[in-house]
């Protein structure tokens, strides 16, 4: 009987596993909006923003998903159509924005309520509203 509820507690654990994790399929196409991040010490992070919401971030090695709700892909939006001002080389981190698969703005002008901000608290807090 132990056994049984053992691997009643396994099967439970890995359709749990599949439910939360397997029901999102991967992002497809072109991201809305992307961004590079490089450091002066040499750390690369990046950002790919697709229109359902769903975020893929790479921070050097590390890679993550993130979800952001409507509200705040509204938000950049609005921010996009303000377009992207080139910044500095000797900015640090310099940044990089992409707007639709769109040749990037790099290095982009970090100015506070730009896409670019916008972009660069993403990859710091995955969220616009930290």
């Amino acid at each position: 009987m132990k056994h049984v509820r053992l691997l009643a507690l396994a099967l439970a654990a890995v359709l749990l596993a599949v439910a939360c994790g397997g029901s999102s399929a991967e992002p497809t196409g072109t991201p809305l909006y992307a961004v590079t991040r490089s450091w002066s010490n040499g750390i690369e992070e990046s950002a790919s923003i697709y229109a359902d919401g769903r975020i893929v971030m790479h921070h050097s090695e590390h890679m993550e998903r993130v979800t952001i709700p409507a509200d705040q892909m509204t938000e950049l939006a609005a921010a996009a159509a303000a377009g992207v001002a080139p910044g500095s080389n000797g900015d640090n981190p310099i940044l990089g924005v992409s707007i639709n698969g769109a040749a990037p703005v790099r290095p982009a002008a970090n100015v506070p309520g730009s896409l670019t901000a916008l972009l660069n608290l993403l990859l710091d807090s995955h969220t616009l509203h930290p």
